[in-house]
């Protein structure tokens, strides 16, 4: 059994050095990409290519880029390699942390997530980037991690394929790769580490403004199926309660759900994943028509005892009260995680 540990690097410092020389110690192979750090980084490289195989990017692409050029090196040049693990080259991830995401992929988990124990002393601007991240993710996959940002991820061999497939050059890539697992219902193993932050992480190169906003486009881009049937749905709402005025009103809520749930199963099938298998397609469908006949249940109800309200701005007051309730739920119960 041979694991392989992938760190993407760009201008990183002696931690980087440190840190291949203990996974050296510890039986690793080690594949360190140089996403075109500069010639004033070379030295760094080469002494870590001591206990390393060193790819080179000619220029600076991007984490996600610099990730995805490791795993076709790894796929290509590593038969005998069964599991690999992604880590940061800025010292934040531990040797002791890394051998225990390689003891859960050795136990039979076939994706880990570390997710960072979140204290008071982390940066303001990690933690905001985290708490957002978990709110969008958690609502666009009906997914909840703790933490959805940690670059520490072990991976069996059989993942490279799709995660090749992945959109995103950037940090994007990372949020993204979770939202592919949960389009093919991937079982993601968590497990906790301490959260370690280097001169409250000053050397990392992520971009508050930009990179998250770039995470937050390619999440939503790759969720616009779920976009476009919320909105056909809206629509359908609004046009049946100007045109109709009957008792059972609210039964256009269900139809618009049903609906729904059938354009976003085939948009994700047959479009947006096409290259991968969707498995939660059922379960998607599921839940969301379920969600629609509590929202034609509840208007019905409130449309009754105070008919002056129309359907359409019904219909609107629970979804919005849905929106932190779903969050709530898929953070609390089991069954929905």
């Amino acid at each position: 059994m041979k694991e392989t540990v992938l760190i993407p690097a760009y201008k990183p410092d002696e931690e980087m050095c440190a840190l291949v020389k203990e996974l050296h110690a510890e039986g690793f192979d080690t594949v360190i990409v140089n996403d075109g750090s500069g010639e004033e980084y070379a030295d760094i490289f080469e002494r870590a290519s001591q206990y390393a195989t060193v790819v080179e990017h000619t220029k600076n692409c991007g984490k996600g880029r610099a990730l995805k050029t490791g795993i076709k090196y790894i796929s290509e040049n590593r038969p005998e390699c069964d599991f690999f693990i992604t880590a940061d080259a800025d010292g934040q991830h531990r040797v002791k942390d890394i051998l225990r995401v390689r003891e859960a992929l050795r136990e039979g988990a076939t994706f880990v997530l570390t997710t960072r124990l979140l204290n008071r002393n982390i940066p303001a601007r990690s933690k905001f980037g985290n708490d957002l991240s978990r709110v969008i993710y958690t609502l666009a996959t009906g997914k909840y991690f703790s933490d959805n940002q940690s670059g520490l991820r072990g991976f069996s061999v059989e993942n490279a394929k799709w995660l090749l497939q992945v959109k995103g050059e950037k940090y994007d890539y990372e949020m993204n790769m979770l939202y592919y697992a949960a389009k093919q219902a991937i079982p993601v193993t968590t497990l906790d580490i301490e959260a370690v932050y280097i001169d409250g992480n000053r050397s990392s190169h992520f971009n508050p403004v930009k990179d998250t906003l770039r995470i937050y486009r390619l999440l939503f881009n790759s969720a616009k199926a779920s976009i476009i049937s919320a909105i056909l749905a809206q629509i359908a709402v609004f046009v049946c309660g100007i045109v109709s005025e009957t008792p059972y009103d609210s039964l256009y809520i269900l139809a618009a759900g049903f609906g729904a749930a059938l354009v976003t199963y085939m948009l994700n099938k047959f479009l947006l994943f096409r290259s991968v298998h969707v498995g939660d397609g059922g379960r998607t469908m599921v839940f969301t028509v379920a969600r629609y006949i509590l929202y034609a249940l509840l208007t019905a109800v409130i449309t009754s005892f105070i008919p002056q309200i129309p359907l359409y701005v019904a219909f609107n007051i629970f979804v919005l009260l849905g929106l932190p309730v779903r969050y709530y739920l898929h953070k609390h119960v089991d069954a929905l995680n």
